[in-house]
């Protein structure tokens, strides 16, 4: 999924559902990103942290919709490496970025 794959799809929520990732079999919040090019591919990986608040539909909008991201393909960063990410998952507590 590209960023703006994703943008598109949470337009859609209300801009104050908590979004978080899953990392293994446990849903974490996300921390930072990074952005790297591997192979000619754009890349831009979500970092999880522990701990902390979700961040907000609408704060991973606006962090993430950058001009020069939207073509970058969105992965997590796993325990050994990184994970592509296809959607989301809606639970209770909010999104879960998969």
């Amino acid at each position: 999924m590209r960023v703006l794959d994703l943008l598109q799809l949470l337009h859609d929520y209300n801009k104050n559902t908590p979004v978080r990732l899953r990392v293994g079999d446990q849903v974490v919040n996300i921390g930072t990103f990074e952005r790297r090019v591997w192979r000619e591919q754009p890349q831009l990986i979500f970092q999880p942290r522990t701990g902390g608040k979700p961040l907000k539909c609408w704060e991973v909008m606006v962090l993430i919709d950058q001009h020069d991201w939207r073509q970058h393909y969105v992965y997590v960063q796993e325990a050994d490496d990184i994970r592509p990410l296809f959607g989301f998952q809606e639970q209770p507590a909010g999104l879960v970025l998969n």
